[in-house]
């Protein structure tokens, strides 16, 4: 394959333009001069010569001059009658002002000139520019035609020269586009392709090798994410066991008599039990989410998936003394992604709002649509958010609480973070103006 640069590429189409331009005006005067030839056009050059002698017959000369391009008339010299002519009503006028005048008189681009002898006078029209012969065309310049007709097909030229390179570009653009889009997909074999253009082909070399390396990079971090998975598995499995044991030992001694102080560590240690298990759940759950190949594009009805939140948070919100409530400004009926993970999201975002509310509690989850996302905001009359808290409360992990004295482990957060981004959304934490803390989870709006 013959590669070119983009500019020799560039300057191959303005040397098509002006060899174009070229052919163009040698057609022209090739049409021209066929004209002229076949008498269809009168030139200023055209010339043509007749003997008038007084020997001479009238019929003789006028069977001449009719076989000429101009229109003429044909004078007595003596009485100056019209004898005969070939010409237009309109311009008998300017043929008789000649004849009168003895001298050659012009109307515009057209001359008349005189010729004769003792016995008759030739009055001949004469255009200085291109002009054609039959008069229901004189109207039209030729000249006018002429440009018209160049610049006609100095455009077409122009028109498909650079429609040619741009279809050139744009094959070479949805190329590299192709293949941007479709980058360290493991299914997706993609063609290796060549184009002409040095600049273009360069660029696809470079995608070719980013995407052998983004494949890679990708397997590897599938591999780990399931290595991690499998450990968190594995560390289960392990302590299942122990704690299970742990638990039946403690329902058994709470089966004793035990004494007040006693029945105060059997509570701490089971409250201390249930901790460890949410949280260790939590950590099953995220690990699992790592790998998961759920469906995230399942059709739920909104106000239904609404009234189920509702019910599953009334209970603890109540318990809590807390004002919940659940405020929906969308018009979208149905959204898309996996209901059981959506929930799950928005249950560990609540429990966050109930946990950091102020003593007389507010909760407000307000549901709103932008042609992009479906919102789903999560408000309380808590603390606000510190700097930190705002840029890694994302992260896994991440807790205010350095000391690890309350309930909060740093996974609700980062669990919710990745629901939102498996559902093509964002998590977004934020103090509003009216106080309090904020944390606004954004899935893909599909019904745009």
């Amino acid at each position: 394959m013959k590669k070119y640069s983009i500019s020799k590429r560039i300057l191959s189409t303005i040397i098509e333009i002006v060899i174009g331009t070229i052919a163009n005006l040698f057609l022209l005067l090739v049409l021209s001069h066929i004209l002229v030839l076949t008498g269809q056009l009168n030139t200023y050059g055209t010339d043509y010569h007749i003997s008038v002698k007084d020997k001479r017959s009238i019929d003789s000369i006028k069977n001449k001059i009719d076989h000429t391009v101009f229109d003429y008339v044909l004078f007595d010299s003596k009485t100056g009658k019209l004898v005969s002519g070939k010409y237009q009503k309109q311009d008998l006028q300017h043929y008789k002002e000649v004849f009168d005048t003895g001298s050659s008189g012009s109307d515009g681009s057209i001359l008349y000139t005189d010729y004769g002898d003792s016995n008759f006078t030739f009055v001949v029209r004469r255009p200085t520019i291109p002009e054609f012969v039959n008069p229901n065309f004189r109207h039209v310049s030729y000249n006018s035609v002429s440009y018209l007709l160049f610049m006609g097909l100095e455009l077409l030229l122009i028109f498909s020269s650079v429609i040619r390179l741009l279809k050139e570009f744009t094959k070479n653009f949805r190329l590299i586009e192709k293949i941007s889009l479709n980058m360290g997909i493991p299914e997706m074999d993609i063609e290796r392709k060549e184009t002409e253009m040095r600049e273009f082909n360069n660029i696809l070399l470079t995608l070719y090798q980013k995407d052998e390396e983004l494949t890679q990079l990708l397997e590897m971090e599938k591999k780990d994410k399931e290595d991690l998975s499998f450990q968190v598995a594995a560390l289960a499995h392990d302590i299942k066991t122990p704690l299970t044991v742990l638990k039946g030992n403690i329902e058994l001694l709470e089966m004793t008599d035990l004494d007040e102080k006693q029945l105060d560590f059997m509570s701490s240690m089971n409250h201390s039990v249930d901790i460890f298990e949410k949280y260790f759940n939590s950590m099953i759950n995220y690990a699992r989410l790592l790998i998961e190949d759920k469906d995230y594009q399942e059709d739920i009805d909104l106000s239904e998936f609404l009234d189920e939140l509702s019910l599953e948070c009334r209970d603890i919100m109540t318990s809590k003394k807390i004002d919940f409530q659940i405020v929906n400004e969308s018009q979208v009926e149905v959204i898309k992604g996996n209901r059981l993970n959506l929930d799950r999201a928005l249950l560990n975002i609540l429990s966050n709002a109930l946990r950091y509310c102020s003593e007389k509690g507010e909760v407000v989850l307000s549901i709103s649509e932008s042609p992009n996302f479906v919102s789903f905001e999560i408000w309380n009359n808590g603390i606000p958010f510190t700097e930190e808290a705002l840029k890694d409360g994302g992260k896994l992990f991440y807790t205010e609480n350095k000391g690890r004295n309350d309930k909060h482990y740093g996974i609700g957060l980062s669990f919710a973070q990745k629901i939102a981004m498996r559902h093509q959304g964002q998590l977004v934490l934020s103090n509003p103006q009216k106080g309090g803390a904020q944390v606004t989870l954004l899935i893909k709006n599909f019904q745009r």
